[in-house]
């Protein structure tokens, strides 16, 4: 939604952190590659699966480069990914949860993020159902 705001080189690291994320409880689900893909075609890059940097060298050069905006809308974006498959495991808590409190996102914060995006979920499931029930 508003990844075409972000940089040449934040688009990469965003990617990497994507990468990472589906990564995170062993199982690169369909849904995590397809909006993968998806992010891809808004950002206009290539796609890939492979990271190119570790999480923390991905995170602390995003941090460098990124304004608080770019940061909300890379955590924001991934926490959707993260979300995708409509599992949200222990693994992918702890990895979430640690990637926030490096971009210095709170717990309440974290929290109200993920509560919006189920919130949107729920009514992109009644449009859905509108259209083709």
């Amino acid at each position: 939604m508003f990844l075409n705001r972000l940089s040449s080189e934040q688009k990469e690291l965003f990617l990497d952190i994507c990468i990472h994320a589906a990564e995170s409880n062993d199982d690169f689900a369909e849904e995590e590659q397809l909006v993968i893909e998806q992010y891809c075609d808004e950002m206009r890059i290539d796609v890939r699966f492979e990271a190119q940097h570790s999480v923390p060298e991905a995170v602390a050069r995003l941090k460098e480069i990124s304004s608080r905006i770019d940061l909300r809308i890379v955590l924001l974006e991934t926490a959707s990914l993260i979300i995708s498959d409509n599992k949200y495991d222990e693994e992918e808590r702890s990895f979430f949860e640690n990637f926030a409190a490096n971009l210095g996102v709170s717990k309440e914060e974290l929290e109200g993020v993920l509560t919006t995006l189920g919130e949107l979920n729920e009514i992109y499931g009644k449009i859905y159902r509108f259209v083709f029930d």
